[in-house]
C-alpha cells in the first residue's frame, strides 16, 4: 500500500468531525434561545388566556349576582351606575382605552365603534327574564402590536377599567419582532324596565 505524499490515514474522519462539531455548535447557539424564547412566549400566551376567562367568567357572573344584590341597592346603587351607566358615554370609554394601550406600550393603536354590519355575531345586549334591569350595549374593535409582555399589560389593563366590558373576540398573529392584536369588546349599558 503506497501513500500519496501529504495525505494521512484518518484525515478525511477529522474533517467529517470537525464538521459535526461545527454544526452541532451552530445547532446549540441558534436552537437553544429560540426554545427558550418559546417556552416564555407559551407561558405568557396561558397567563392571557387565564385573564381572558377569569374576565369572562365575571361578565356572566354579573347577571345573577344582580337579582341577589337588591336588598343592598343602596351600597350597589354607586357601583353599579358605574359599571353599567345607563348612557354609553363612548368617548369617555375610548379615553381610558387609549390610557391602557399607553401605559401597557403597545404600539399603532386604532379603535372604533362596530356598525351593525360590522358585528360577527348579534349585537351585545343582554335581558333579564325577571325584568328588574336590561343590559344593552355596543361592540369596539381594537387592533395593536406589542411583545407579548405589552399585550398581557393590555388586557390586564381591561380587568381595571371603571365599566362592565366583556372581550368577544380576540385574535393574536405573529409579526416581525412582535405580535399583531384584533380585539372585540363588548361594552354594556344598563336601562331599567318596569315589571
Amino acid at each position: 500500500m503506497k501513500l500519496k505524499a501529504g495525505s494521512r490515514p484518518g484525515g478525511r474522519a477529522v474533517v467529517i468531525g470537525g464538521v459535526a462539531v461545527v454544526w452541532l455548535g451552530a445547532l446549540f447557539v441558534g436552537a437553544v434561545p429560540a426554545w427558550q424564547t418559546a417556552l416564555r412566549q407559551h407561558r405568557e400566551v396561558r397567563q392571557v388566556e387565564a385573564k381572558l376567562a377569569d374576565l369572562d367568567r365575571w361578565s356572566v357572573a354579573g347577571l345573577w349576582l344582580e337579582r341577589t344584590l337588591v336588598p343592598r341597592q343602596e351600597a350597589v346603587t354607586p357601583v353599579w351606575d358605574r359599571l353599567f351607566p345607563s348612557e354609553r358615554h363612548c368617548e369617555a370609554l375610548f379615553l381610558d382605552l387609549a390610557r391602557v394601550a399607553d401605559e401597557s406600550g403597545v404600539t399603532r393603536f386604532e379603535l372604533h365603534e362596530l356598525r351593525a354590519d360590522e358585528l360577527n355575531s348579534g349585537a351585545p345586549g343582554v335581558t333579564d327574564p325577571e325584568p328588574s334591569a336590561a343590559l344593552g350595549g355596543y361592540r369596539v374593535r381594537a387592533r395593536f402590536e406589542g411583545d407579548f409582555a405589552e399585550v398581557a399589560g393590555f388586557l390586564g389593563g381591561l380587568g381595571r377599567l371603571e365599566r362592565a366590558v366583556a372581550v368577544h373576540d380576540l385574535e393574536i398573529k405573529p409579526a416581525k419582532g412582535a405580535v399583531h392584536v384584533e380585539l372585540e369588546l363588548d361594552v354594556y349599558v344598563a336601562s331599567t324596565t318596569e315589571s
